[in-house]
């Protein structure tokens, strides 16, 4: 398959909606490398995302992140994990827009409620915070980032009842729709 040929796929989506685990099954049927911009910036900075945040403040986290993204369009036959926010900055819909093309990953509140309580604090803008706070910040959080979302070419929903390689089947149909 030629989908798309050798330009970037990149993934957007809120945190835990199936990017990193859906991602590389993706990039394994399409014969691609699979990347993740918070890896590069992690790579990058020398620091995990928790002490750029920390240390840094957020608004070096999204220059690395940009630069992560430039970096990674630049590649060929990629597909590129963007961290949940990416999306909200224009200067890195330019650079998608430009050079690849976007899938968004869509979950419910409730799915990602379930995947990141697990693992809260290894996400800075979730650090600290009960159920209900944690709950309420993930709604606001998407109602902030929709419109951002709705900018993507394909879309698919990753649900607790979908395995991953199904998830990633949706998500190669919606590719193909695009494509075509």
């Amino acid at each position: 398959m030629y989908l798309f040929q050798d330009k970037p796929i990149f993934l957007t989506g809120f945190m835990a909606t199936g990017k990193s685990k859906v991602g590389p099954l993706l990039a394994d049927r399409l014969g691609r490398v699979f990347v993740d911009t918070d890896d590069m910036v992690v790579a990058s900075a020398g620091k995990t995302i928790p002490e750029i945040f920390e240390q840094d403040g957020e608004s070096v986290f999204r220059q690395l992140e940009h630069e992560a993204i430039q970096q990674a369009s630049l590649m060929d036959r990629i597909i590129v994990s963007l961290g949940g926010g990416a999306i909200a900055q224009a200067r890195n819909w330019d650079v998608i827009g430009a050079t690849g093309v976007c899938l968004c990953f869509n979950a419910s509140v409730e799915t990602i409620f379930e995947r990141v309580s697990r693992r809260r604090d290894e996400r800075p803008l979730l650090m600290g915070l009960d159920d209900e706070g944690l709950r309420h910040k993930i709604k606001t959080m998407l109602q902030e980032r929709d419109p951002f979302y709705k900018k993507a070419d394909a879309f698919v929903t990753s649900t607790e009842e979908r395995s991953p390689e199904e998830t990633a089947d949706m998500a190669l149909a919606a590719l193909e729709k695009v494509g075509s």
